[in-house]
């Protein structure tokens, strides 16, 4: 994909941000620009071809392995995971905790046109995991999207579309192993006034349904924005922001506020994109939340030298909660990141904290456990073998959830991976 232009890197931006789930690769060493973080998806910790992919991801990046056509990519992947705590268990005599060890075999196809106006891309990644003690847990996990990019004269635009069927201990259905199926699409624009001056929209939608007992979830954003050129790195400007999340136990939540927009790139060195804003809620039934809300979504990346650089995310939003009739949780997610290459290796080290906060609408009770802290620590390192032909990697991994005396819960991982790429 090319990024010729502040434009086209938007483009890019938002193609490689819908459709990460479905097995995009991108190497933070290597990204020109951030795309926006987007709401957890719960399933912190789940082995599979996409964790390998995004732990190798910037060896492959950086020319290990080749295409098979011009614009395609493959990548194959073989994984195996050590879980001391598959099924989240708290440790009660009801609910003992049960270690495992999963193996995952599984892959990544990707197809990116090259062509100066539009642009057409599609991608799909699998993965199947077989669980050596709980076999009932086996299972695919996969998924697919599309994107289409336009960029002529002053109008820039980016269509996306993705599929994505996961199976697992997700945090946000109570911790409770699940299959879950999520669609989502999204569109954004954008159209150049001048030099300095731009006019940005998008608008996205994303409905999830997942197996036993929990609600399905729906969520609509649709936002607008002025952005002026402060200076050759920065670009700033207000906008507006309209949000409707609604389920299948819930009665529809909307929000609709201001925000502001900040976007910071320095050569590939430095690199920020960030929406902070208020929301103002009311719900369907005539109620309205108590005070407004504070939503962001902040990305940035700090290369420091070709030998280590770090990352940083901050989402804050409200979401459906599956797992609470007629509740909704506001989202707090923060996640930084540490990445050096050592001689032929490269050592990824992460941390991560989410807080979840329960909102109920007037007249609906929550019990224990509607508000769940999630920390986490990983580490990984890898590196090309086996002639330079594949990479390998090894990994750990410790999760803790702190949800009253029924939802907490601890977990240690470790593993390997070794990917190839075609």
């Amino acid at each position: 994909m090319r990024s010729t232009s502040r434009p086209r890197q938007l483009l890019g931006i938002a193609s490689m941000a819908l459709c990460h789930g479905a097995g995009v690769l991108q190497s933070p060493a290597n990204a020109a620009a951030v795309a926006l973080p987007s709401a957890p998806s719960g399933f912190s910790g789940q082995p599979g071809a996409a964790e390998i992919s995004s732990l190798s991801a910037g060896a492959l990046a950086a020319g290990q392995g080749g295409n098979l056509l011009e614009g395609f990519n493959l990548v194959t992947s073989l994984s195996g995971t050590y879980d001391s705590n598959v099924t989240r268990s708290p440790g009660q005599p009801l609910a003992p905790i049960q270690d495992d060890f999963i193996l995952s075999l599984g892959g990544n196809v990707g197809y990116l046109s090259k062509a100066s106006e539009w642009t057409f891309g599609a991608n799909y990644r699998g993965s199947y995991n077989s669980y050596f003690s709980q076999t009932e847990f086996n299972g695919y996990n996969q998924g697919g999207g599309l994107v289409a990019n336009y960029d002529v004269g002053r109008l820039s635009a980016s269509f996306t579309a993705g599929a994505d069927i996961d199976q697992g201990s997700n945090q946000n259905y109570s911790s409770e192993f699940v299959k879950r199926t999520n669609y989502q699409t999204g569109l954004t624009t954008r159209y150049r006034l001048s030099s300095k001056t731009s006019l940005q929209g998008n608008i996205g939608q994303s409905f999830s349904t997942a197996s036993g007992d929990f609600g399905d979830t729906e969520s609509v954003d649709v936002g607008a924005s002025a952005l002026w050129k402060y200076s050759p790195l920065t670009e700033l400007g207000p906008g507006v922001r309209y949000t409707y999340r609604s389920g299948s136990s819930q009665t529809g939540r909307s929000s609709f506020g201001p925000s502001l927009n900040v976007n910071y790139k320095l050569s590939t060195k430095v690199a920020m994109t960030s929406r902070v804003g208020m929301d103002f809620a009311s719900y369907d039934d005539g109620g309205s939340a108590d005070d407004p809300a504070f939503s962001a979504s902040v990305g940035l990346n700090y290369e420091a030298s070709k030998l280590w650089g770090m990352n940083f995310t901050l989402y804050r939003d409200t979401q459906a909660d599956p797992s609470l009739a007629g509740g909704f949780t506001e989202v707090t997610s923060f996640r930084l990141g540490y990445h050096r290459k050592l001689r032929r290796a490269i050592l990824n080290l992460g941390a991560g904290y989410d807080l979840n906060r329960s909102e109920l609408p007037s007249g609906v009770a929550g019990g224990d456990g509607a508000d769940r802290n999630y920390f986490n620590l990983d580490a990984s390192v890898g590196m090309p073998i086996f002639s330079n032909s594949c990479f390998g990697n090894v990994f750990l991994r410790y999760v803790d959830q702190s949800a009253g005396a029924v939802n907490s819960w601890d977990s240690f991982q470790a593993g390997f991976g070794i990917s190839r790429s075609f």
